[in-house]
């Protein structure tokens, strides 16, 4: 069994799915599955023994651009069969939008991450008393990440690790730093 690629006009793979289907179910093509990934629009992929049994399953539907692109091997494709949990996009202190539930068009940011659960508690930003939200990570849509974002203590120890290696302070110690206009302007 092989896997071959199909490129379609973009939005059209799911029509063009149901005609093959049809296709195969009336005319007794040997044509074991399809694969429509989401993330590659324009690309269906289909399983079968030979490119003839494809050529026939495909003739005559409309929006297939090019019928037989290459081979594919199964290992390339496992990251469209196994779907990432949704958990895995979101991280503490991220803005988002509820996007379903009785909180629809809110916003609200991220305190605490269930990952066992799929569950994430939030804080309504548009309230004015801050209420605990227990969501489940499907009703998310990530508008500001905080996946970028340096926390203080991480600050804290950068600048420990820049004074040690320049042997100068940040001046919150009450020492004084020499510059180069102090230095001029010595003599």
């Amino acid at each position: 069994m092989t896997i071959w690629t199909l490129r379609a006009t973009i939005g059209q793979e799911k029509a063009i799915a149901k005609h093959i289907h049809s296709k195969i179910e009336n005319n007794k093509i040997d044509v074991w599955s399809l694969l429509i990934p989401e993330a590659l629009r324009g690309y269906i992929f289909i399983e079968s023994d030979s490119i003839q049994s494809i050529d026939s399953a495909v003739q005559g539907i409309p929006h297939v651009r090019n019928k037989v692109v290459g081979e594919v091997e199964i290992i390339e494709l496992e990251s469209f069969l196994v779907p990432k949990p949704t958990i895995e996009g979101l991280h503490i202190n991220d803005l988002i939008e509820i996007i379903s539930g009785p909180f629809k068009g809110s916003r609200a940011k991220i305190n605490r991450i269930d990952v066992g659960r799929e569950e994430v508690t939030v804080e309504l930003l548009d309230s004015q008393i801050p209420i605990p939200i227990k969501l489940h990570s499907d009703f998310c849509k990530v508008i500001e990440s905080a996946a970028d974002e340096i926390s203080e203590e991480d600050l804290a120890k950068l600048i420990a690790e820049s004074e040690k290696i320049t042997g100068k302070s940040d001046g919150k110690k009450g020492e004084k730093d020499d510059d180069v206009f102090t230095e001029l302007f010595k003599s």
